[in-house]
């Protein structure tokens, strides 16, 4: 199916998947690029195929040509693609929950991307975030996972009535931080635990930290200010199955 002018209903709908207020409504998202679009095949939570005008796709739901200025105003990207895949929001069932990652208030899609990679790549089982968190379907975001946004289970959350709730399931639950803190070091993983990172500035709020069972930090040298995708990885790789 072509389309052919930027007024035509279902475009304008695709358009408007570059505003998080609209994929949370339609809970719809676009993801552009070959990598991409087969991580999200493999999830089974493509709707349907854009492609720029005269490339091909094996793909048998609905296909969409569009012409070359209307395909780039759909990109975000500043590279040349030639595909685009519709996505609903993935539905990634969790058999066990012994492994999760928290995120208090990040604001940085290429921090928040790497996160999500990380938090897959050591078997954590699910990632929450705060409700001021940037939005985990934003296209830079999605493009820093690797397409992990697919693997992965997120939700939007309070994080301190959360945090409360997860304690009740017996789940260890440490926040990250340097004041009144443990070594990471010192620290013996339990069976079931929640590791909370913060704003990239700010760190963790303080009502979130109240929350939290103890309170650990990474020993550094001569500077105490590791970017949170960095600490992520080393906490994580530390907490990991």
């Amino acid at each position: 199916m072509e389309i052919t002018s930027n007024q035509n209903a279902t475009y304008k709908q695709w358009m408007k998947l570059h505003q998080a207020k609209y994929r949370s409504e339609y809970r719809r998202f676009l993801v552009e690029g070959d990598h991409l679009v087969e991580e999200a095949l493999s999830a089974h939570c493509v709707e349907a195929i854009i492609l720029r005008y005269g490339h091909k796709t094996s793909f048998k739901g609905p296909i969409y040509e569009l012409k070359d200025n209307l395909f780039d105003k759909l990109c975000v990207t500043q590279s040349k693609e030639n595909i685009i895949a519709l996505c609903t929001f993935p539905d990634v069932r969790v058999k066990s929950l012994t492994r999760i990652l928290i995120c208090d208030q990040i604001q940085d899609p290429g921090n928040m991307g790497t996160m999500i990679r990380t938090a897959l790549s050591f078997g954590f089982d699910k990632i929450l975030c705060s409700k001021d968190c940037v939005d985990v379907y934003n296209e830079k975001v999605i493009r820093a996972s690797q397409g992990a946004i697919f693997h992965i289970s997120t939700e939007t959350v309070d994080l301190v009535k959360t945090i409360e709730d997860l304690k009740k399931l017996s789940f260890n639950v440490y926040g990250t931080g340097f004041n009144q803190s443990t070594p990471l070091e010192s620290v013996k993983p339990t069976e079931k635990c929640a590791i909370v990172l913060g704003n990239e500035g700010k760190g963790v709020r303080t009502e979130v930290l109240r929350k939290c069972d103890s309170i650990i930090r990474i020993e550094t040298s001569k500077f105490n200010s590791l970017n949170v995708g960095v600490a992520t990885g080393i906490l994580l790789h530390y907490f990991r199955k």
